[in-house]
């Protein structure tokens, strides 16, 4: 297809041009507007208790203390958390994550470290949620250990790595307008050429049926006698 093609493609089906334009109008105010959002991030640690050979509880870490730290990650991460948290009074939206000890081509999670984030609109609001995410996790540590009468002396804690940050994430409204624009330029052409395809695969049998009744050579279908008895 040529450039005049395309033209002529475009201009036929203005009236797509025009429902597609007036679309990324309303879509663009929205994303040009976007409010400020909060990044608050913690990490903790999962580690084991200390003892009269272990002193250091960083040299003791296994395997099966990130396994458990993930464990409690992926049920807090679930839909029904979810409604907990926020009737905890948790705002925005969070996220629990083991932290990778390795590289991403051979992943590691030895250290038992899990990162916490919460995005907001509110800085201390995040702040807020991501002490209630901090103290939930905790909690479902020890009632892990409660559930398996684990011993207190035997018991694995939670510590803090990382303490508490916020980070303002930038936003661009001539990026985001930009965006919007080039997602829906391609957007409409893309439907008008599909609808300008579609309708003239369907007005090309009509056609073809219309010159091939008015040709000269054309003849009525003959009728078939009946039978002579």
């Amino acid at each position: 297809m040529y450039l005049s093609d395309m033209a002529g493609v475009l201009e036929r089906r203005w009236y797509l041009i025009l429902a597609g334009a007036l679309i990324t109008a309303a879509a663009a105010n929205p994303a040009v507007h976007t409010q400020d959002r909060y990044l608050a991030t913690e990490v903790l640690m999962i580690q084991p208790p200390v003892n009269e050979y272990q002193p250091n509880p960083v040299t003791g870490l296994y395997p099966s203390i990130a396994v458990t730290a993930a464990a409690v990650a992926n049920r807090l991460n679930t839909a029904d958390s979810q409604e907990m948290f926020r009737a905890k009074g948790v705002t925005g939206t969070y996220k629990f994550e083991p932290r990778n000890t390795g590289t991403r081509q051979e992943p590691r999670y030895v250290i038992g470290s899990m990162s916490i984030t919460n995005i907001g609109t509110d800085e201390q609001g995040a702040l807020r949620s991501l002490a209630i995410l901090h103290s939930t996790y905790e909690q479902e540590i020890k009632e892990l250990q409660d559930a398996y009468r684990v011993k207190r002396g035997l018991r694995i804690t939670v510590a803090q790595l990382v303490p508490p940050s916020s980070t303002l994430l930038t936003h661009s409204p001539l990026r985001s307008l930009i965006g919007v624009g080039l997602l829906g330029t391609l957007g409409t052409c893309a439907v008008a050429f599909w609808t300008d395809t579609v309708l003239g695969r369907r007005r090309r049998p009509a056609a073809s049926a219309a010159a091939t009744a008015n040709s000269p050579n054309w003849t009525d279908q003959v009728v078939r006698s009946a039978p002579q008895l």
